[in-house]
């Protein structure tokens, strides 16, 4: 069946809220053995919505499904989260199967509300010495937000197509403990200065597919982790054929002790962000195994700010001696980037790591000198990163074993921003040079 919501008396204004005409329509359908809710050109405020079983939301061409402004609007949905504890959500599932958004409308959910942008999220030495240009670049200061605004757990087969979602306060689509999840063609469009605004975050789920999408995100584009669920496996998943932007990792796969394999990524471009790739098994008893990553331009750079890495294109964390990383194939990579590729682990725990025929263009930016003096490892402690100022290595590795270099160059990029002063920046930097190559076989 078919509910056009124009025909239970929806109005697209803007202003009348039609939480309850929508969950009429979504009820009606799911207990009907299912179907299609229709949600027509027009602009309709809602409260949080729950999904149900074999309905589909399909959000006509002009179609705004727009969330509520009013924190208090939002609810504890029944699923506490091992970061953000207790969820709120704007459209939400759990334990169903069969849910379909689709069409070429826009859910908006508003999350510029929940954020002030003339403060920072975190206090940090360097900024007094920032300029406008580098302020606007930091993390903004966040009020109470929802913090899973479109949120499935436990579901199975969903299909998310075609639709654009805009100026998420959070984690944008977020999708637990769930199997045959399929994501094409899809637009998602953040303010960069939000922090955790991540696009599609994949925990602890089998079979998985994300194409043919844009993605510009404060936080990490796409993330596979198992926050949510330590001891379950995410696997199985393919990206390809993306554009990401981000303030975080264009693709971060792992965190703490997620356990990640049989992931595929190629044909993406990453532009504009802090980092291009990231692999992660940084807390205790961690994994990611079986990645291969191929065909991909990355162009990385230094942000203002207190934002995990720096402007690396690829990263491979296992910082702690616990978690293992492995079998992790990296190739045919063009990057321009202000830092080259971060491997660190601990003992020998990275291991089977193949980089064969990568471009890498280094680049000197103006918040180098600033915010360039570490390694990043977080969520771990920071290590010094020697001669920051002078030096930019193509590669930083520490306790690997078997790193297979194949058909890597390195240049200088000369194609970076015309207003620094070259020369200097020349004289500062003595050589470019391959340092702390450490206990690789």
């Amino acid at each position: 069946m078919e509910i056009n919501i124009i025909q239970l008396g929806a109005k697209g204004d803007g202003k009348t809220f039609n939480t309850e005409i929508i969950q009429r329509a979504i009820d009606e359908c799911h207990e009907k053995g299912g179907g299609k809710v229709i949600i027509p050109q027009g602009t309709y405020l809602c409260k949080p919505l729950k999904l149900k079983s074999n309905v589909t939301i399909y959000l006509e061409e002009g179609a705004v499904l727009k969330a509520t402004t009013n924190i208090n609007d939002y609810y504890h949905i029944g699923y506490h989260h091992n970061e953000w504890k207790e969820v709120t959500s704007f459209l939400y599932a759990m334990n169903e199967k069969n849910i379909s958004i689709e069409g070429k409308g826009t859910i908006d959910l508003s999350g510029k509300h929940f954020m002030d942008f003339t403060r920072t999220h975190n206090e940090f030495e360097e900024l007094k010495f920032l300029d406008k240009e580098q302020f606007e670049e930091t993390e903004c200061k966040t009020k109470p937000r929802p913090n899973q605004p479109i949120f499935f757990y436990n579901c199975e087969n969903l299909y998310i197509n075609g639709i654009s979602i805009t100026d998420s306060p959070c984690w944008t689509i977020c999708v637990h403990s769930s199997t045959d999840i399929k994501i094409d063609s899809i637009r998602i469009f953040n303010h960069l200065r939000v922090p955790n605004s991540d696009g599609v975050h994949l925990c602890s789920c089998n079979r998985a597919f994300i194409k043919n999408s844009t993605f510009i995100c404060g936080d990490d584009c796409i993330a596979i982790t198992g926050i949510t669920n330590w001891e379950k496996t995410s696997e199985n998943i393919v990206i390809c054929d993306c554009i990401l932007e981000s303030r975080s990792s264009g693709i971060r796969i792992g965190h703490l002790d997620s356990k990640v394999r049989n992931v595929i990524i190629s044909n993406l471009i990453i532009s504009n962000s802090n980092r291009g790739v990231g692999i992660f098994a940084d807390g205790n008893n961690g994994y990611v195994e079986s990645v291969f990553i191929s065909n991909l331009i990355v162009r990385t750079k230094i942000f203002a700010g207190t934002w995990w890495g720096k402007g690396e294109p690829l990263v491979i964390l296992a910082p702690k001696s616990g978690n293992k990383i492995r079998d992790i194939s990296i190739r045919d990579i063009r990057a321009y980037a202000e830092n080259g590729i971060l491997i660190y682990g601990e003992r020998n725990n990275i291991e089977d790591i193949l980089l064969k025929d990568i471009d890498i263009r280094l680049n000197f930016g103006k918040n180098r000198i600033l915010f360039g003096k570490e390694l990043d490892l977080s969520p771990n402690p920071k290590v010094a990163y020697p001669d920051y100022e002078k030096k930019i290595p193509w590669i930083i590795a520490k306790d690997v074993l078997s790193l297979n270099i194949q058909n890597v160059t390195y240049s200088l990029n000369r194609e970076y921003d015309k207003e620094l002063d070259i020369n200097g920046i020349f004289e500062r930097i003595e050589k470019l040079s391959l340092i702390n190559i450490n206990k690789i076989i």
